[in-house]
């Protein structure tokens, strides 16, 4: 219990709920924040119907988050109080929890069971309910531990009394019911957390909850030790030992008592460490906005565990055969241990799934990182030279002209084509990219300009050429410097008239596409020797990026790798 991952099943946060619905609270509350706070990976489509199911199970971390959205809703510290108060009353589709109580029909046998109620609501909170030798006949010490994974808030603390109290609304017998907390497991510096401008001061066995904007003291507390109660524990009443806030010895319980009649035996046996409280030696109220929250004087707080004094009023009920009371008692348990199979069933297949979330949001941040550290459009490249021509791909993709992309094979031109259509105005048209180099003249004019039926063999029905298809788009002429000197006096029209004709027709069809060209060649040097067009040259030649060849680049790649194993190395050791 101690070690386990904290879960709550959703009948507690169900009960908080259907609460703000009946006070018209409701609509202020962001269940999709409840269940996933920023994260907007995996919604549930309905969260609220979500957590209204009682059969569902959640971190107990949506509980916390939908207790202190309830509060300031709400305006009010009583808000879960009042929500497990007044949650028990006839309405459709009970729980199993409910369905068990009216098996029982008895409100002393029912609170003799909270030690199993405790494995209906949680994984982490421990309930006991005791009978005292000189209290009345409809009396019982409650007691409720918080496991160590789980800090104890007020809403928690609230929510435990109402459901005490509400419960017994299942009966029209009972009258009258009172769950009186008199000893908390609440500490004082939680709630202090819970309520903005205090601050806790410590002087000697003396804590002080101080208002930070004024230096006034609020609350006092003193150090302070509680002796125990011998309670002694039917063998009958034991229903499952281990689940037990206090486990008997002898038959007997030593239960903390608020009551300070110690002798002298008494005072060394209980002045201990885990006997030691704060008792509130002067009260006050804190305030945050409309929520408040008041120490009573002699109020213990600090305690291993809560102690509550629990009273109802009702009247007869018939009594019971005995052999169906021995049913009962049999019954009952079972369907308890029932219920927590159901939850370490679903709370083992949440976990699984939570676990492979985290997972891919790691790998995705980790993704992310790198990007961000060394990534432009799918380009890596930290050196300086990289850095200036990415800075000036920002500045090229703004504008219409046409671009001559100049690099070694694989240094990635079309990555840099790619970058400058996804920065451009054109971003939302499609890309196309053609080698050049890998076609003879007549099927790249074919796939550039497209055909006519009938424009030659095989020509059996029309076809769009790329020219035609990128219209609004951008196209990557790959290799440019391999056309044929044909070929290279069609792509001039193009450029210079912005139309173009299928083979095999006559009719000119106006184009809009931003050409691209790259070459692993010198142009220039093909210009002068006479194997390229000089004004074809300067049609493409208009905006000139020059990639830095490999052996430039290759101290930067190593020194990125280098960089990414360091930040995945980071990483590992924070996760």
């Amino acid at each position: 219990m101690e070690h386990e991952t904290p879960w709550v099943s959703c009948f507690l946060t169900r009960m908080v709920i259907l609460h703000l619905e009946e006070t018209g609270e409701d609509s202020a509350i962001d269940y999709q924040a409840i269940l996933h706070g920023s994260n907007p990976s995996n919604r549930i489509d309905d969260p609220k119907g979500f957590l209204k199911d009682y059969n569902n199970w959640v971190p107990h971390h949506i509980l916390v988050n939908l207790i202190q959205a309830a509060e300031e809703a709400a305006g009010s510290k009583e808000v879960t109080y009042l929500a497990g108060r007044n949650y028990f009353r006839p309405r459709q589709a009970p729980s199993i929890l409910e369905l068990i109580m009216k098996l029982l029909n008895n409100v002393e046998q029912i609170l003799l069971y909270s030690n199993l109620w405790a494995g209906g609501y949680t994984n982490y909170l421990k309930l006991q309910s005791v009978k005292a030798r000189d209290t009345e006949p409809s009396e019982l010490i409650i007691l409720s531990r918080f496991g160590l994974n789980v800090e104890p808030l007020i809403g928690s603390i609230n929510l435990i009394r109402g459901n005490y109290e509400g419960f017994t609304r299942l009966f029209d017998y009972v009258d009258e019911t009172a769950c009186i907390e008199e000893v908390s497991q609440l500490k004082l510096e939680t709630i202090v957390r819970e309520f903005d401008g205090y601050r806790i001061e410590k002087s000697g066995e003396r804590i002080s909850i101080v208002e930070s904007a004024t230096g006034d003291v609020a609350v006092t507390a003193q150090r302070a030790f509680l002796q125990g109660e011998q309670i002694p524990i039917p063998h009958d009443t034991l229903v499952d030992n281990k689940e037990l806030v206090v486990a008997p010895s002898d038959g007997k319980a030593s239960i903390i008592t608020p009551l300070k009649k110690m002798t002298q035996e008494t005072n060394e046996a209980y002045q201990k460490e885990e006997n030691g409280v704060y008792e509130i030696v002067s009260g006050g109220t804190l305030k945050n906005g409309p929520l408040t929250y008041a120490f009573h004087h002699g109020k213990f707080y600090n305690a291993p565990y809560s102690r509550y004094r629990y009273w109802w009023t009702q009247r007869k009920v018939p009594r019971e055969l005995p052999f169906i009371a021995k049913a009962k008692a049999d019954i009952v348990p079972l369907l308890f241990y029932y219920i927590r199979g159901l939850r370490e069933t679903q709370t083992r297949v949440l976990r699984s799934t939570i676990e492979n979330e985290e997972l891919a949001r790691t790998n995705e941040n980790l993704r992310s990182t790198i990007r961000q550290e060394s990534d432009f459009l799918g380009m890596i490249g930290k050196g300086p030279a990289m850095q200036r021509l990415f800075e000036q791909v920002k500045l090229v993709a703004k504008a219409e002209s046409t671009v001559l992309i100049v690099g070694e094979t694989g240094t990635g031109k079309e990555l840099l084509a790619r970058a400058i259509h996804r920065l451009s105005p054109r971003q939302s048209e499609r890309f196309f990219a053609i080698n050049c180099a890998v076609l003879t003249e007549s099927l790249l004019e074919a796939e550039l300009f497209g055909y006519e039926k009938g424009a030659f063999t095989g020509a059996q029905s029309m076809k769009k050429g790329i020219f035609e298809t990128a219209h609004g788009g951008t196209l990557l002429l790959d290799e440019v410097g391999e056309v044929s000197p044909a070929m290279q006096v069609k792509l001039l029209r193009v450029l210079e008239e912005e139309e173009i004709q299928r083979v095999g027709g006559r009719e000119t069809i106006p184009i809009d596409v931003r050409i691209i060209s790259a070459t692993n060649r010198d142009l220039k040097e093909l210009v002068d020797t006479g194997r390229f067009r000089s004004d074809l040259y300067y049609r493409l030649h208009v905006i000139s990026l020059q990639i830095p060849p490999l052996r430039e680049r290759r101290e930067d790649t190593l020194l990125l790798v280098d960089h990414f194993l360091g930040l995945f190395s980071k990483k590992c050791k924070k996760e």
